[in-house]
């Protein structure tokens, strides 16, 4: 993925780079309330306390902002599907156990991030960089855990475990994508803190339907 300085004239002394800092934090938390197409760069300037000169300054404007963003934004979600694969890896054992762990956590990253994903796949279908960047940074991601199922090998059925880890793991991410409403221009309050018991309870659901049937799958032998 580009560095931040691909998109923007990073500051070099410290005061400036911590107003730039602001700029991307509060960026983050405005995409979180709603789709960047209705925040403006004076809620942004307002929001981080820098002035709307000193943001082009070191931006073009918005579009390369959410650009700026979305390098920062994948970086942290980077680390968090690392520090997700560690812990499965410590605490799953077999097919059984480590199916489950992933499925749940490839899920509950989605939808802790929901709202802010959901503005750059949107911008994404329009900007080939941010659609390049997100591309990229799911697929590392997804990896990830596509290797803990592998490391699962032995138990697998199908004649082609990595084909078959690689196709299920895509059906799952689409699922729980279209489930929180990534690839809608609404915000999807199930993306929230706001989600109701009812909710949560089928999302739960969801996510143990999804690991019985990869399950399912790899412990399926087919004839062909």
């Amino acid at each position: 993925m580009p560095p931040i300085s691909a998109h923007a004239r990073v500051p070099k002394q410290g005061r400036s780079r911590e107003s730039f800092e602001r700029i991307i934090v509060a960026t983050i938390e405005l995409l979180r309330e709603r789709a960047y197409d209705q925040i403006t760069l004076a809620e942004i300037c307002q929001r981080s306390g820098v002035s709307t000169g000193s943001l082009y300054g070191r931006v073009d404007g918005k579009d390369e902002l959410l650009r700026v963003v979305q390098v920062r934004f994948l970086e942290n979600l980077a680390e968090q599907f690392t520090v997700e694969a560690d812990r499965i890896a410590a605490e799953a054992r077999g097919l059984a156990q480590v199916v489950p762990a992933v499925v749940a956590s490839l899920g509950n990253l989605l939808k802790e991030h929901a709202s802010v994903l959901r503005s750059f796949m949107l911008r994404g279908s329009t900007d080939p960089v941010i659609g390049a960047a997100g591309k990229k940074a799911a697929f590392d991601n997804h990896a990830m855990f596509i290797r803990l199922i592998l490391a699962c090998r032995d138990e697998i059925r199908h004649a082609h475990p990595e084909r078959a880890v690689e196709t299920g793991m895509l059906l799952i991410y689409a699922t729980q994508a279209r489930f929180l409403g990534l690839d809608s221009i609404g915000r999807n309050a199930f993306g929230s803190n706001s989600a109701t018991q009812d909710e949560l309870s089928d999302w739960r659901q969801l996510l143990g339907d999804l690991s019985d049937m990869l399950l399912a799958f790899l412990l399926f032998k087919p004839g062909r």
